[in-house]
């Protein structure tokens, strides 16, 4: 039986382990700076690791960082601690003063640490030993926040006093655990004695008086990280205030998964009526007592001891309108402020205020807006707040004959996979139900209910097969009130079903290029509903551009954007309603613009008469200087045609003409010729000599 109690424990230990040791161990630190201190906590968040750093101890280093608003190029080392837990016997005054200081003892010195034995027997035993690493921790974890001078006794906190002011420090904390025993990363904070600042006031506080307490809230998540615990004092006279427990209060209700936005505490009192005074402080991780809140009061109240009841109803002659009696007992009309009647659609609720301030004295009420369903209740308010007594539910329910309308404002669509959604205008009328959808799949046939019961929704989703031979689905709606009164049928709505084969493929039928222009021409397909589209790409490009698109049946384009002596690649595309489409085989052109450029601007001539020369100078384009390979010079006069007077190369924009007679006219021709063999335009100037 040993060996089988052994083998017990052995397995809900590796469990135990392995639960905790999913992630690396890691140290968490904090800190808070004071005027003349600055005080460290820290914990391990696994167990097994926290157990280990107890036996070992913690070491932690300080490091200058900056001083006076100066940061050091690197940190510079101050000291190091090896902090451990202070002997059992060191304990003894402290533990008889606290109780968190002896639980934190007990947690670090006692050989057993259960808080609830359970179950008796020796298997429930074994599991209580495996759980009771854990206790230790959390429990320790949870008084050390109670008391921070029992942390420090415990290693697991430091107060450092030799700071200087002007001064910023590092602290790193990290276990004297041999890495081969277990791995715990450290962690580091920074303290600046300039960041001290007083601990705030809690928020937001509430009272709420009830039957013998008051309840007291206040706001928890804005300082979740700066108080552990909290207090609350209590005062009959609003000066002289008492705490009303030795033991700080816990929100036992924040958890991860559920964090609690705020905390609540119910003061028991011994009688109704009389009026007392609260305010609440928070406590510190360091044991700092933060400032008190605002003061709030407040006393318990009675609770009220009748309910009203709804007696009777009777309907008036008036449509939708009804009198409604209910009874209260007279001598409890004084606990009371009014009367409430409340109104849903179902028993089960939500019930709304229908008719709100009725007096105390008041037990009958007309109501004259019933809907087709009623269920109402009264309600008695008491003249403390929350105080309510609401009667049972009493269901009313008006006559009515008369059917709604027609549905109208029909709308459908019929996608490529058969999936028909339909929509339409919701009726007016308060008391419709729903909706009764009909179909029928060839005109005339009978149309037939598809819905087992009335939709709420001005929609509905249907199915078709789309490749069937009707082409068309018809539909109709009808509209159902709350006692089941139909309307007349909708009118009839005609689906069209798409068309799965794409459209014929359009083709170029020609194509020409005339001064840098490509002019396009090609087949429309015939098919209604097509849109057309010309796209274009560079050859050595992989998009497309649209520069064409028409739903007409145009059947020509004139390309006036392509640049020159370039290729390109076209292709039609045709797109149907259903968004099918069918591409053209594509046509790749080069265009080729045989017009000359503009590229000499300008001839200034130089007439020199006493010298008897004429000097000729041009200017040419920017962008073109390196493409000029040479220039071509013509001259003429009266009496002869122009011949090739010069060629000069493409770097030479000057030239002079010394072969020249008085009172003769020459005209001079310049021609650029370019590296890919293209001819510029040509520059003409007469001149009279």
């Amino acid at each position: 039986m040993k060996k089988i109690i052994f083998s017990i424990l052995a397995i809900l230990s590796v469990i135990l382990i392995s639960a905790q040791e999913k992630k690396e161990a890691s140290l968490r630190m904090i800190v808070r700076e004071q005027s003349n201190q600055i005080l460290l906590r820290w914990a391990v968040d696994q167990p097994m690791a926290w157990q280990k750093a107890n036996e070992f101890g913690y070491i932690l280093e300080k490091y200058l960082f900056s001083k006076e608003g100066k940061i050091l190029s690197k940190p510079k080392f101050i000291q190091e601690k090896l902090i451990k837990a202070e002997p059992l016997s060191s304990w003894e005054k402290m533990v008889m003063e606290d109780d968190n200081a002896a639980i934190i003892a007990q947690g670090l010195y006692g050989e057993s640490f259960l808080v609830e034995a359970g179950s008796s027997g020796k298997l429930a035993d074994i599991v209580n030993l495996s759980e009771e690493l854990e206790q230790r921790y959390s429990f320790s974890l949870l008084a050390a926040d109670m008391n921070f001078a029992a942390a420090v006794k415990a290693g697991w906190g430091y107060i450092d006093k030799e700071i200087k002011k002007g001064e910023v420090y590092i602290y790193k904390i990290k276990t004297a655990v041999p890495e081969d025993v277990a791995r715990i990363k450290g962690n580091s904070v920074i303290g600046n004695p300039s960041n001290y600042h007083p601990l705030p006031a809690p928020m937001d506080v509430a009272i709420l008086g009830q039957d013998k307490s008051v309840l007291l809230t206040w706001e928890y998540q804005m300082y979740k990280d700066i108080y552990t615990t909290y207090n609350i004092q209590k005062s009959k006279d609003g000066i002289n205030f008492k705490d009303l427990s030795e033991t700080p209060l816990v929100n036992v209700y924040d958890t991860p998964d559920s964090p609690a936005k705020r905390m609540y505490y119910i003061d028991t009192l011994a009688q109704n009526d009389r009026k007392y005074y609260y305010r609440v402080y928070g406590i510190s991780p360091f044991g700092e007592k933060g400032e008190n809140s605002k003061i709030v009061s407040g006393s318990g109240v009675s609770s009220l001891q009748n309910t009203p009841a709804i007696t009777s109803y009777e309907f008036t002659t008036n449509e939708n309108e009804a009198i409604i009696e209910w009874e209260f007992p007279k001598e409890s009309e004084k606990d009371i402020e009014k009367f409430q009647l409340n109104r849903s659609s179902t028993d089960q609720g939500p019930y709304i205020v229908i008719a709100d301030n009725i007096p105390v004295s008041q037990r009958k009420i007309i109501y004259s807006d019933l809907q087709p369903t009623n269920y109402l209740t009264i309600t008695a308010v008491g003249k403390a707040p929350n105080q309510k007594m609401t009667s049972y539910s009493t269901f009313i329910q008006p006559i009515d004959s008369i059917p709604p309308v027609p549905p109208i404002g029909l709308k459908g669509t019929i996608d490529s996979l058969g999936v028909v959604k339909i929509t339409w205008e919701p009726n007016q009328e308060k008391d419709v139900l729903g909706y009764r959808i009909f179909r029928a799949n060839i005109e005339g046939e009978e149309f037939s209910q598809i819905t087992v019961s009335p939709i709420k929704e001005n929609l509905f989703i249907d199915s078709v097969q789309v490749a069937s031979l009707n082409p068309k689905v018809y539909y109709r709606l009808v509209a159902v009130d709350q006692r089941f009164n139909n309307s007349d049928y909708s009118e009839t709505l005609v689906v069209e079903k798409p068309k799965l084969i794409p459209p014929t493929s359009p083709v170029f039928s020609s194509y020409k290029i005339e001064d840098g222009k490509v002019n396009l021409s090609w087949i429309t397909p015939t098919e209604d509903g097509i849109t057309l589209l010309l796209e274009r790409r560079k050859e050595e490009e992989v998009n497309w551009d649209i520069i064409f698109q028409t739903k007409d049946t145009l059947q020509n384009f004139i390309d006036e954007k392509a640049q020159p002596n370039k290729q390109y690649v076209y292709r039609l595309k045709a797109v149907n309603n259903q968004k099918l489409e069918a591409v053209s085989p594509e046509l790749t052109l080069k265009v080729i613009n045989l017009l000359p450029e503009n590229i000499i601007k300008e001839i200034t001539p130089i007439v020199n008469r006493e010298k008897k020369f004429i000097e000729l100078f041009w200017s040419i384009e920017n962008n073109k200087k390196e493409e000029i390979v040479e220039f071509t010079l013509y001259k003429k006069d009266e009496a002869t045609e122009p011949t090739t007077w010069k060629v000069l190369p493409g770097k030479f924009t000057r030239v002079v003409d010394t072969q020249i007679y008085p009172g003769k006219t020459y005209t001079y021709y310049i021609r650029a010729i370019l590296s890919n063999g293209a001819f510029s335009n040509v520059k003409t100037i007469e001149i009279t000599y």
